[in-house]
């Protein structure tokens, strides 16, 4: 049978099964490719294979060229029509003319079927196979006729062996048709030269074995019985009819017994072979001593029955036998490759939706680990919890993308559910809390302490040089600096001392006054205290900044003063040593 449609099939699959690795099945690329180099080599494979049996139909046996040759002969009607039966078997020559010169040797062509010889059991599905596809039309019309020959036989056991071989080959061809091919049977059996008149021409007949009994072949299905007993024969006749049904019977039951049992033995492990049609066929042949069937007689009779002469040469096939052979409709080539091309599409849905389903299972598993690893970290710990949040954020942008665009072709083919886990993201996700903002303190401001002296008890009207009494109230003063030191010891100060005077006399010579009293006073300082002149600054303002308006006696003796400011300034010393 022609192979394009098998072709169609494997390269078919192929690309399916590629195609399932690589978009569906949720493996890794390392067994993408390896799964991907077996679905090639086993292709590549079974092609190879296919090509070398197509070469060996070609070249095996004779039969496929006098096939080819010989077959374009007939009609087509007669191809169209008539059943095609492959005779094979021991007795199988027996039907076809013995001048191998002649143009039909290995072909018979009578009016209810097309005969054509096969030597050996093994070749059958090899014919078979040549036969449909050079004719297609033959599909569903070709049978095997078996012949056998026992008396050629002179070992049971490997008459046995040749039986079950012939089964086996029956089986292979059926395969090869997609249906059952029906068998039909011929036993040829020499019944010896005590039943036929040397003189007389006795027509040979053949016999059908049916239901466990036989019947003449003839045009009304004579019983066996009913043939002996014809009242129109002479008493000779049925008394050769009589001795005949003897052997017949016992036939019948050695090829019941032998043949068809082998051919349907449930011991074997292939399908039983059951004949459609069984016939006996009385004629001597060419024979061998002490065969099966000579000693299937003496083993009845007790003496040696001598088949000494061949009465004809060639047999006329049983048209009759297989006129109503059953016509089988397998499917023709191109349904069979429409067939197997659906059965692989479903294999391959199948497929892609245990794959589809597998892909969702692990994305929905995958979201949901990702929502309860988030949960897991504590809230207060912000930098896990943020690492967590993007990559549910990166699901979430995930889904929305499979959602407006449409999901990958893996996670595809209806299953998709995708849409559902964007709520439990969305939720997980505002229950978020962000890291609170860090509180910067800002910087202490430390408002500088002012100690304000009376420029009175200091000092002498007009007079930058300190009296006598003005010990008192400048230790005062340096004390409650030192105070004010210890309490902000870590801060370095500076001590401004700054002279002021009222608005009276000249503004030069007042502010000249000032500085002079601001000078005084921190050489008090410096010497008292041993503190470094770069502790210091000292300032003259005059009248420039008075606390009060000038404008009465009791004001301007409130702006007359020397005021003492500690300025916190890092740059400056730090003091602590006590007066």
């Amino acid at each position: 049978m022609s192979d394009y449609p098998k072709r169609i099939q494997i390269i078919y699959a192929t690309v399916l099964s590629l195609l399932l690795l690589f978009v569906f099945l949720p493996i890794t690329m390392g067994w993408q490719i390896i799964g991907s180099v077996l679905v090639v080599v086993i292709a590549m494979g079974i092609l190879w294979r296919m090509k070398r049996y197509r070469k060996i139909l070609a070249s095996s046996t004779t039969n496929i060229a006098f096939l080819t040759e010989k077959l374009d002969l007939l009609p087509a009607k007669q191809r169209y029509r008539l059943p095609i039966l492959l005779v094979t078997g021991s007795g199988a020559k027996d039907f076809f003319p013995d001048d191998l010169s002649l143009a039909q040797s290995n072909i018979l062509i009578s009016s209810e079927a097309v005969w054509i010889y096969v030597d050996e059991y093994s070749h059958l599905p090899i014919v078979y196979d040549s036969l449909i596809a050079k004719w297609p039309d033959m599909l569903g019309r070709v049978g095997i006729f078996l012949a056998l020959t026992p008396e050629i036989e002179d070992k049971q056991g490997i008459f046995i062996a040749k039986l079950q071989a012939f089964r086996q080959s029956w089986v292979d061809t059926s395969k090869i048709a997609k249906y059952s091919l029906p068998v039909y049977l011929s036993v040829h059996i020499g019944f010896n030269d005590l039943i036929y008149d040397e003189f007389e021409s006795i027509p040979v007949q053949w016999f059908q074995l049916k239901k466990q009994k036989l019947y003449l072949i003839d045009r009304y299905l004579s019983p066996l019985n009913n043939w002996v007993n014809d009242i129109k024969i002479s008493p000779k006749e049925r008394e050769r009819r009589l001795s005949l049904q003897a052997f017949l019977n016992e036939s019948k039951d050695w090829v019941e017994k032998v043949v068809l049992s082998t051919l349907a033995a449930p011991k074997q492990p292939v399908a039983k072979c059951i004949p459609a049609a069984a016939a006996i066929y009385p004629v001597n042949q060419e024979v061998i001593t002490n065969n099966i069937i000579q000693i299937q007689w003496e083993r009845l009779t007790t003496m040696t029955l001598p088949n000494t002469r061949k009465i004809q040469e060639t047999i006329s096939p049983p048209d009759d036998l297989v006129k109503f052979m059953p016509i089988a409709y397998p499917f023709s080539p191109i349904i069979s490759m429409i067939c197997g091309l659906l059965v692989i599409t479903s294999l391959f849905t199948m497929g892609c939706l245990g794959a589809s389903f597998k892909n969702n299972i692990k994305l929905a598993k995958q979201v949901e680990s990702d929502i309860d690893f988030y949960n897991s970290i504590a809230m207060d710990n912000y930098d896990e919890k943020l690492k967590a949040l993007e990559i549910l954020k990166n699901d979430r942008i995930m889904l929305n993308k499979y959602f407006s665009q449409g999901e990958p072709v893996r996670l595809g083919v209806g299953l998709y559910h995708g849409q559902q886990l964007i709520e439990p993201l969305n939720i997980a996700i505002s229950k978020y809390v962000a890291m609170p903002p860090k509180v910067i303190e800002p910087p202490q401001v430390v408002i500088p302490v002012v100690i304000r002296l009376d420029s009175l008890a200091l000092f002498e009207t007009g007079q930058s040089n300190l009296k006598p009494d003005s010990t008192k109230i400048l230790i005062n003063a340096l004390v409650e600096m030192q105070k004010q030191i210890k309490t902000n010891q870590d801060t370095g100060w500076l001590i401004l001392i700054g002279g002021h005077t009222d608005s009276t006399g000249n503004e030069d010579k007042n502010i000249q006054l000032s500085l002079d009293r601001a000078l005084s006073v921190r050489n008090w300082f410096m010497k008292t205290s041993d503190m470094p002149e770069t502790c210091f600054a000292i300032q003259g303002y005059g009248s420039k900044k008075p606390l009060v308006d000038n404008d009465t006696a009791e004001n301007r003796a409130k702006n007359r003063r020397v005021e003492i400011s500690l300025v916190p300034q890092m740059s400056n010393c730090f003091l602590t040593q006590e007066n």
